[in-house]
């Protein structure tokens, strides 16, 4: 079961690009950070020039067009999409995919957070989210129309799953917080999926190791 991992960040935060090379992707190769200006730090992908906070849909939606007019969805079955403060428990979520249904995505289902539509279901971003290269393929990459709606890409890619049909479904080891956030002990942490706003190398570098 092969799976890359898209990290959304900017060539401001080199800083946790580092973090996260000695930390939980250290030794890997099968991830991308994507951003606006290559820092020349570990594999970067530039999809769009834009800085500003407001430009992390726009990524988002480019990211997943890029996997698909590179056609990575015939070397990837999974991509696990994440922000540059998150923390993923990346063997348990390796242990998990070959259980998951490739007809669904998979994240921390948010519903009622939306304000211009309260019925809408989208994977918090921040906690990341799981797509199969076979979702991707049937469906095609979403539109950038999307950004006229919402500039949030967790919003963003859940109308283009509300359009297509596309069943999300709630994994409890995804967090779109940090461990206190929940009152976590170290021993909670151990079997749990992400964890977000993970934003300094000593957070990040602890939270890894009790993961591995």
């Amino acid at each position: 079961m092969k799976y890359s991992i898209h990290i959304l960040t900017t060539h401001k935060h080199a800083d946790r690009h580092r973090a996260i090379l000695d930390t939980w992707l250290k030794g890997r190769d099968n991830y991308y950070f994507y951003t606006d200006k290559d820092t020349g730090i570990g594999n970067q992908a530039e999809v769009d020039p834009d800085d500003t906070y407001n430009s992390n849909g726009k990524k988002n939606l480019k990211e997943l067009i890029r996997i698909e007019q590179e056609f990575l969805t015939d070397v990837y079955d999974w991509f696990l999409f994440c922000d540059d403060d998150t923390c993923p428990n990346l063997p348990a979520i390796e242990k998990l995919l070959p259980t998951l249904d490739p007809d669904k995505m998979y994240g921390s289902l948010l519903e009622g957070c939306w304000p211009h539509d309260r019925l809408l279901k989208y994977h918090s971003g921040g906690a990341g989210y799981l797509i199969s290269s076979k979702v991707l393929k049937i469906h095609k990459a979403p539109s950038l129309a999307y950004l006229n709606m919402s500039f949030y890409s967790d919003v963003c890619v859940g109308m283009w799953a509300f359009d297509k049909g596309i069943q999300l479904e709630n994994l409890k080891g995804f967090h779109s917080q940090a461990p206190e956030f929940y009152k976590y002990s170290d021993d909670d942490c151990v079997n749990k999926l992400t964890f977000h706003y993970i934003k300094t190398y000593d957070d990040m570098s602890k939270l890894w190791s009790l993961y591995e």
